[in-house]
């Protein structure tokens, strides 16, 4: 049966030794988390000696006997029990913050060997139809980049890397060049990373994963404008009916006026309260939002301790540092308890009717939103960046041979490559990843991978695909060595025919294709199109689809595009035409045995030159499903 080749074993050992790593924190969390635990149950124990200590006091009281030392119990045991309180509420967030710690390093061991399963679900944006590479290269999903990276739970945060992975034709050079350096920055801080994802994980979770959910309808509150603010002269009207009303009952009250004359104002405040609903609604509701802000002072906390100097981590940081920012969630959260209080009824009715507390919060509300809303956004953003980042400086501690690829200018045809050594496919488990040495250019040339089935062509493709987009996120790549231009990246790949859109395979393939192509032709020498085409346009006959694929390559060769095109048809690789314009290297199987004893080995090595033929005959043989010996299949006709 077919068998895999065996990668270089440095790399895996390094791995091993990350993975190691990663056991010991585990163990050592799991460790101190007992320990908490214990720590807790003791403290229970304690809590309820507490309250039988305070309870026998209160009897002993209640029966006249006991005397003084009743009274100690009665008044002890309560004062303890608070205490006792208090400090299990602490050693109980000790204990959750190391159980979590040790969550964090099985599910690192577990991206490290690629037991996607032992992770949790990959979050995934809103729609990824139609994008050009999305799917094609697993950005996205179980077994993805996403979920090889860290774990990222911010809607910002998750907004920020998807945009970095999905849009690199918008990535700047020294945008990558500064994300680069941050990466590098974070890539050694695992502690600090870890205690931000545990703080990220405790803000509350909104409906999508990428949506902000309450958090946004909060974010589009902050930045709106005021309707009260606009009419300042209803906080004075509000204040002076407050004190006229609160005045007027509490004279009536000691018998200095002769009748209930409080009654007015207090009917003119509630009129005027309901004059103002539908606008003083809307803020309590909008600003309600804040309780998705819960847990984010812990993100400001710890990123505002640090101290950065790549610029995206020491600008995320400026917007943050400081107390203002936390001093500004913590008036809100109270603005908003106060807000709240209107749901407590048998209170609420006689306090707003002497002061209208509704109007004055609603007042401290709208202050909060002139002098911190706009900076909203911003505070959010900051956090997410840093989370997105660290999530990439994850690949760069747990992969220290990667490398960071090199973006270079491109002011010709000829300095038009894209050159890597040792590149491998990043989602491949270090102990069977294979590696190759690639080079993809000039303009006016193309890649061109044969190979028999199961040879490795699309794992190849794909693997360069996925350093592509790791490039320009600014993270490291699955290489010894990469350089490469800044490129628009579109694939032909899985290509898959729709019933519900009435579409075949091959107008499928073919609709990929006129994308790719109509992107090539409005490109231009700074941002080329590299294109990995796989298989094109299976779903026809061979001799149509050689004419179709030669005039499609044409085509690429005529724009500013470089990339690669893999095919199983070696009549195509030996065209003449066809060839003139492509570097032809393949892969191969070697077969070993006689008979029905054979066997097939892959070892995923690239070598020059064109395939010399296929093994689909001797993948039926090994299956038992070659030609039976009573001769050859007729065709009735």
């Amino acid at each position: 049966m077919p068998a895999m080749a065996v990668p270089d074993r440095s790399t895996a050992d390094r791995g091993d030794r990350v993975v190691a790593a990663y056991v010991h924190r585990a163990a050592r969390a799991d460790a101190e988390a007992a320990r908490h635990a214990q720590r807790s149950r003791r403290i229970s124990h304690l809590r309820l000696l507490a309250a039988a200590l305070a309870a026998i006091g209160l009897v002993l009281i209640a029966t006249d006997r006991g005397g003084l030392a009743a009274a100690i119990l009665a008044g002890f045991g309560p004062g303890f029990f608070i205490a006792l309180a208090v400090h299990h509420a602490r050693v109980e967030r000790r204990r959750e913050r190391a159980a979590g710690h040790a969550v964090l390093n099985r599910d690192a061991q577990a991206r490290l060997e690629r037991r996607w399963d032992a992770l949790p679900p990959a979050w995934t944006p809103e729609s990824l139809d139609d994008h050009p590479y999305a799917a094609d290269l697993d950005v996205f999903g179980h077994a993805s980049i996403v979920q090889l990276a860290g774990p990222v739970h911010t809607p910002t945060g998750r907004r920020a890397l998807a945009s970095w992975l999905l849009s690199i034709e918008q990535a700047t050079r020294a945008g990558i060049r500064e994300r680069q350096a941050a990466v590098a920055e974070l890539a050694p801080a695992l502690d600090f990373r870890q205690d931000l994802t545990l703080a990220a994980r405790a803000t509350p979770r909104d409906g999508g994963p990428t949506d902000h959910g309450e958090l946004g309808a909060f974010v589009a509150w902050a930045e709106g404008e005021s309707w009260l603010l606009a009419r300042p002269w209803i906080p004075i009207l509000a204040a002076a009916l407050g004190v006229a009303t609160t005045a007027g009952a509490l004279l009536y009250y000691v018998g200095w006026t002769a009748g209930p004359w409080f009654l007015i104002t207090a009917t003119l405040g509630w009129l005027l309260r309901a004059w103002v609903q539908d606008p003083l609604e809307a803020t309590n509701a909008g600003a309600g939002g804040e309780r998705a802000l819960r847990g984010w002072s812990a993100l400001v906390r710890l990123v505002s301790t640090q101290r950065w100097q790549s610029p995206p981590l020491a600008q995320a940081q400026a917007v943050l540092v400081g107390e203002h920012v936390r001093a500004a969630l913590r008036t809100l959260e109270q603005g908003v308890a106060l807000a709240d209080f209107r749901l407590s009824t048998w209170l609420y009715l006689p306090i707003q009717t002497l002061t209208l507390w509704d109007l004055h919060v609603w007042w401290a509300l709208e202050r909060w939103r002139q002098r911190h809303g706009r900076q909203v956004r911003g505070w959010l953003e900051a956090i997410g960046r840093i989370e997105a980042l660290s999530a990439l400086a994850s690949l760069a501690h747990d992969h220290p041979e990667w490398a960071f690829p090199t973006l270079h200018d491109a002011p010709d045809a000829e300095a038009m490559r894209i050159d890597a050594t040792a590149l491998g496919h990043a989602l491949l488990p270090n102990r069977i990843r294979v590696t190759n040495d690639v080079a993809i250019g000039p303009k006016g040339r193309f890649l061109l991978v044969t190979g028999s089935n199961m040879s490795g062509k699309s794992t190849l493709m794909r693997a360069l695909g996925v350093n592509v987009v790791l490039a320009h996120a600014g993270a490291p790549v699955c290489a010894a060595t990469m350089q490469l231009p800044l490129v628009a990246l579109h694939t032909s790949m899985r290509v898959a025919d729709s019933l519900e859109r009435g579409l075949s395979l091959f107008m499928a393939s073919l609709l990929r294709l006129e994308r790719i192509v109509r992107a090539a032709r409005e490109a231009d020498r700074a941002r080329p199109v590299c294109y990995l085409l796989d298989e094109v346009l299976q779903g026809t006959n061979s001799a149509e689809r050689r004419v179709a694929v030669r005039t499609i390559v044409d085509h690429l060769l005529a724009s500013w595009a470089l990339g690669v095109v893999t095919t199983h048809d070696l009549d195509l690789a030996r065209d003449p035409a066809f060839a003139a314009h492509a570097d032809s290297v393949h892969l191969q199987e070697t077969l070993a045995g006689e008979g029905d004893a054979v066997t097939m080995t892959f070892d995923y090595r690239l070598r020059p030159g064109p395939a010399t033929g296929g093994n689909a005959l001797q993948l039926l043989r090994l299956l038992g499903l070659h030609r039976a010996s009573h001769g050859p299949v007729r065709a009735d006709h």
